[in-house]
């Protein structure tokens, strides 16, 4: 956002607080006074209607992309806190990633629709090949680390794979989750059940793909290890997954030189790291104590990547008297020159 889109919203904000209060020139009878908590909108539509205009103007401009992982409630949860809520996302926020693409609420639907139409946010989901193979290891009680037979596994990644893509009409567009590995190590048969499995998945993808040409596609992974990177290159925004655990700078720096290989395009690298975890003092932290989440926007911001990608950010909500305070300071360090 711009300075008049920053200027809007605080005056925006002083108006419907202000707007909260009823004044009382005579104290000497008590009387119930029913205290009404507008929302900026209702406190001055018209110029809520001016900062909703510059914020899509916003969306179009030459920026840093933002995306938030959010831990969208199921269809049957209750609305226990505004933590989970869309509407409270911030938003200077370009893209919202639902962790919970399959079972979405109601009244989440509606926020996201609201969302898009009034502030330009569009949502978008992971469709993940190791969580599709982790999943049918464990149904056959196999190792973990084992390369499934292709024969075997390619009707159920067919049937995942289709079923995952069954939920892209909530959405404007979907994520691809592929990490791959190394090949270099494997046996002649390894190599050939890897590559058929791969070749399934990113097949059923870009055949989607074909078929719905207006929907972004962004990818989240390793792009130096697939084959064909058709697909890759057809990306809007190409996260490397490698810099989730980077622990300083230097991590994402090295992320970008492992995915710069021939075949995949270095103009849309995105970066993504984790904001902390109560459960886990480890999480969201580098190694020199800086949370991650400051580090990364800090460090984008001044670099050739095309996004950045904050997850957990659940955690940041709880904070008052505004929410997400870290996840905000992060958004204008990314974009310091337009927030």
């Amino acid at each position: 956002m711009n300075n008049k889109i920053k200027n809007l919203a605080s005056a925006l904000m002083v108006a419907a607080f202000g707007a909260s209060f009823t004044a009382c020139d005579d104290w000497t009878e008590p009387k119930s006074v029913d205290i009404i908590y507008n929302t900026p909108e209702q406190a001055d539509p018209v110029a809520y209607a001016k900062y909703l205009e510059s914020l899509r103007q916003y969306r179009d401009s030459d920026h840093k992309l933002a995306y938030l992982w959010f831990d969208n409630p199921s269809a049957t949860a209750d609305y226990n806190t505004r933590a989970q809520r869309v509407d409270a996302l911030p938003d200077s926020v370009d893209f919202v990633v639902l962790t919970n693409p399959t079972d979405i609420s109601s009244a989440t639907l509606a926020e996201m629709e609201k969302a898009r139409e009034e502030r330009g946010i569009k949502f978008t989901y992971v469709i993940d090949f190791d969580a599709l193979k982790l999943a049918y290891l464990a149904n056959q009680a196999l190792a973990t680390e084992e390369e499934p037979y292709s024969v075997d596994f390619l009707d159920f990644l067919t049937d995942s794979t289709a079923t995952a893509l069954s939920y892209a009409k909530n959405f404007d567009g979907i994520m691809i989750g592929y990490n791959g590995k190394l090949t270099n190590h494997l046996t002649p048969a390894e190599l050939t059940e890897y590559k058929n499995n791969e070749n399934t998945f990113i097949g059923i993808l870009n055949d989607w793909h074909s078929r719905n040409p207006e929907m972004q596609i962004d990818f989240c992974g390793k792009p130096q290890n697939v084959a064909n990177k058709d697909l890759v290159n057809d990306c809007h925004v190409i996260f490397l997954s490698d810099s989730k655990t980077a622990n300083s700078t230097y991590g994402f720096a090295m992320a970008k030189a492992a995915a710069s290989v021939d075949g995949v395009p270095t103009d849309r690298f995105g970066m993504i790291t984790t904001f902390t975890d109560p459960a886990d003092e480890k999480v969201g932290y580098m190694a020199d104590g800086q949370l991650a989440v400051t580090a990364l926007a800090d460090w984008a911001n001044g670099e050739d990547v095309k996004a950045a990608g904050f997850t957990n950010i659940v955690h940041d909500y709880y904070s008052l008297p505004n929410p997400y305070p870290v996840i905000r300071g992060a958004l204008q360090l990314l974009n310091p020159g337009n927030m």
